[in-house]
């Protein structure tokens, strides 16, 4: 968002706080990657540390990763919590080192019937129910992920013969306020799920002239106005594991 009142010009920006830490010693220089991928889940993390080699970054809340076998062109971030208010500052921080592309790949709350834990959702577009997207841009009810993005690896997908769901999600800061009469409605709206990050992180890199995209495996249910946790999430993390293989694929 570009604001021209120099009252409206924020206080503290992510160009002077990386300066700050690098001015420190607290960050290192090094060649921004062109893609992060957020994975809020420890599960995939500990998945994709076991399977890939890596070099770690210090300097970012949580663990910020570069793939060597990318040349340090795609970055893992993780370990550093859930919801809107993380992801949306690190997006910032990410965009102003110079990354270009983020994608999320999370575990969402399916609103529809036909989705069950381990099913695989592409979110095309995020509702704004969380805050941060407000401080970034103007008063709108969605948010979209790249369609360029989303075509891409859809089609690996189908590729890949993973059965998968395209559609809009939901995004809420509170998952103890997600009102059952709200959720109804979504679902008769035909809103696939609902998940904590999207809407954050698709406007702050929609606010930096970054692409985003936004993807989910199943975990729980919330449909007919009933909250449902699987036994075995299992299902759900190898979702994970699928969304970020077909990610990687996307990428290298």
């Amino acid at each position: 968002m570009i604001l021209s009142d120099p009252d409206n010009i924020p206080i503290l920006t992510p160009s002077a706080l990386l300066a700050y830490r690098r001015a420190n010693g607290q960050l290192p220089d090094f060649p921004p990657p062109h893609t992060v991928i957020f994975a809020p889940q420890q599960s995939l993390a500990n998945y994709v540390l076991r399977k890939y080699s890596v070099k770690q970054v210090k300097g970012f809340l949580g663990e910020f990763y570069l793939f060597r076998r990318a040349n340090g062109r795609i970055a893992l971030s993780t370990n550093f919590g859930i919801g809107s208010p993380v992801i949306g500052g690190l997006t910032d921080e990410f965009a102003a080192l110079g990354v270009q592309q983020f994608i999320l790949i999370g575990m969402a709350g399916a609103l529809q019937p036909e989705l069950t834990t381990g099913s695989l959702v592409i979110s095309t577009s995020a509702i704004r129910g969380e805050g941060v997207s407000q401080h970034y841009l103007p008063p709108k009810r969605t948010i979209d992920s790249s369609p360029a993005l989303v075509q891409s690896i859809s089609h690996i997908l189908a590729r890949q013969n993973q059965p998968h769901r395209p559609g809009v999600t939901w995004t809420t800061d509170a998952p103890f306020r997600e009102l059952r009469k709200d959720a109804l409605e979504l679902q008769q709206q035909g809103v696939l799920a609902v998940e904590m990050e999207a809407a954050a992180m698709l406007a702050v890199a929609r606010a930096n002239e970054r692409a985003g995209l936004a993807m989910f495996a199943i975990a729980d249910q919330l449909y007919g106005g009933e909250w449902r946790m699987a036994s075995d999430l299992h299902p759900a993390q190898k979702g994970l594991s699928i969304l970020f293989e077909a990610a990687i694929e996307m990428l290298i």
